[in-house]
């Protein structure tokens, strides 16, 4: 690596968003920035007041003012190219040569980074963020203009490194094309809160807490969790959802919960895990996740996941180990699992709460991930040429295979 740089591109960045891929950014940047590696985070944002420089523990951030989101293209054309335009331009000059780009989803966003690894022939990585219907290739496939197919054609044959965080999207790589030597397979990561934590939070639960904790949005299937709840309350079952985020959902749902529902609103939190410690199980009805940060964040604190069979769920739950696997995403078929859960006996409760939290500090923790992506950076053969024939030979096998 350059002088122990990395280059870190996102798609967006606090304040402009919360998801999970701002919160998976700014703890690998800080990870890495332990291990000695300067950090420059570049991120587009609509913000005004926003500092478009910012000095932090790991390095820098440095963003773009633009008047939509650059992934957005369509009518929003122009932020896109402006966005494209600026990154290869800010990153321009002999310091930035070499200097390793590693770019958070595979989306229009990821044109501009890209353009910029290849001008300072510097290893290019990209970590897609969903498989199967949450497909980013599929996305950039399916937009309404030829760029978005140029764009995904461009980042498959020239991007050194994808970074696959499920099986699934491994194995979709590989049908595109791409060579094995091209794809390193990891998890996502998490900060691990204490164990004293876990240990303290572990003997207030009272088996009742359900919890949903990521963006309120139609595509997350909250309304089946809601669904599923407030059947099991009028059912005279005691339980508690807590819906953690903001989102349309919020605004559409909240309104109609009467005095006494089992339902209640957190909206925006900045530290979710005191809304993790306070609950015992974690649900998730969302079809279309890469690898879910808010289930691996659940997992982390012990909060046992109730969560359906998406991309990258089976890698990390074991179905009745250390939580439950949910075949359909619907509300009955919820209700049916939290019916299950509530019938755990609490040594059996303490016993899945600590299989999560294993798993959690064994596979997926950031120091752990942020070696991984060290190692990944790594493996880019330091010559570009030689780095170019790798595309070539997968374009090649693609080819044949059609």
């Amino acid at each position: 690596m350059a002088d122990r740089s990395l280059v870190l591109a996102v798609a967006t960045y606090f304040p402009d968003s919360y998801g999970g891929a701002e919160r998976q950014a700014r703890i690998l940047a800080e990870a890495l920035g332990r291990r000695g590696v300067t950090v420059t985070l570049v991120a587009p944002t609509l913000s005004r007041d926003v500092p478009l420089e910012e000095w932090t523990g790991f390095g820098r951030i440095v963003r773009k003012r633009v008047a939509a989101w650059p992934n957005l293209g369509g009518r929003n054309i122009l932020s896109f190219l402006a966005w494209s335009l600026w990154v290869p331009w800010r990153l321009r000059g002999p310091e930035w040569r070499g200097v390793p780009v590693y770019v958070f989803h595979a989306r229009l966003h990821a044109l501009g980074p890209a353009l910029a690894a290849w001008r300072n022939a510097s290893p290019l990585l990209v970590k897609l963020g969903g498989g199967g219907e949450a497909s980013e290739f599929a996305a950039l496939r399916g937009k309404k203009f030829l760029y978005g197919r140029l764009v995904e054609r461009l980042l498959r044959w020239r991007v050194d490194v994808f970074v696959a965080n499920s099986k699934q999207i491994a194995t979709e790589l590989r049908t595109l094309g791409v060579a094995p030597a091209r794809i390193a397979e990891f998890p996502n990561g998490v900060a691990l809160p204490p164990l004293d934590d876990l240990h303290r939070a572990m003997a207030k639960r009272d088996g009742l807490g359900f919890i949903y904790a990521a963006r309120l949005h139609p595509d997350k299937n909250v309304d089946v969790l809601y669904q599923a709840a407030t059947a099991l309350a009028a059912a005279g079952v005691t339980l508690r959802l807590r819906l953690v985020g903001d989102g349309p959902e919020k605004d559409r749902l909240a309104p109609r919960e009467p005095a006494g529902s089992p339902v209640t609103f957190a909206g925006f939190v900045a530290d979710v895990y005191p809304e993790l410690q306070a609950s015992d199980f974690f649900v998730c009805a969302s079809q279309r996740e890469g690898q879910s940060n808010a289930l691996l964040e659940a997992m982390s604190a012990g909060v046992i996941p109730i969560v359906f069979r998406a991309s990258g769920v089976a890698e990390v739950v074991a179905h009745g180990g250390n939580g439950f696997i949910v075949d359909a995403a619907t509300p009955d078929a919820f209700a049916e699992a939290m019916r299950r859960a509530l019938a755990l006996s609490p040594a059996r409760r303490r016993e899945m709460s600590l299989a999560a939290r294993g798993f959690a500090q064994d596979n997926i923790g950031i120091d752990a991930i942020a070696e991984r992506t060290l190692a990944a950076i790594a493996s880019v053969p330091p010559d570009p040429q030689a780095r170019a024939s790798l595309p070539v030979r997968s374009r090649l096998i693609e080819e044949r295979g059609a």
